[in-house]
């Protein structure tokens, strides 16, 4: 009995301290995440991670910026967004404030 308690027992401590380290690091995933939304997107270098963290663009619309700015060369200026096919003034004025060129 005494045995089988110290399993158990053993068993309860490594079952909450992996959901420990589990929440930690879903809670530093979502600062990063916040932190790069925070922070403003430089359009002529981000990736499709950092572009579909913006409102309104998913990896498509991301997709879409980076072939744009690959076929036409680097954005001159953060309204260049409204050239790419998918992007209209709905998105740009919601992520204005976060962009940068």
């Amino acid at each position: 009995m005494i045995k089988i308690s110290k399993v158990l027992l053993t068993c309860l401590i490594f079952i909450f301290s992996s959901l420990s380290v589990a929440e930690n690091t879903r809670s530093n995933d979502l600062s990063l995440n916040m932190k790069q939304v925070d922070e403003r997107i430089d359009i002529n270098h981000a990736d499709i991670e950092t572009l579909s963290l913006l409102k309104g663009i998913g990896v498509k619309k991301a997709e879409a910026i980076i072939k744009y700015r690959d076929e036409n060369g680097k954005f001159m200026s953060v309204e260049d967004l409204l050239n790419v096919s998918g992007i209209g003034e709905q998105i740009l004025v919601l992520n204005k404030a976060k962009l940068t060129i």
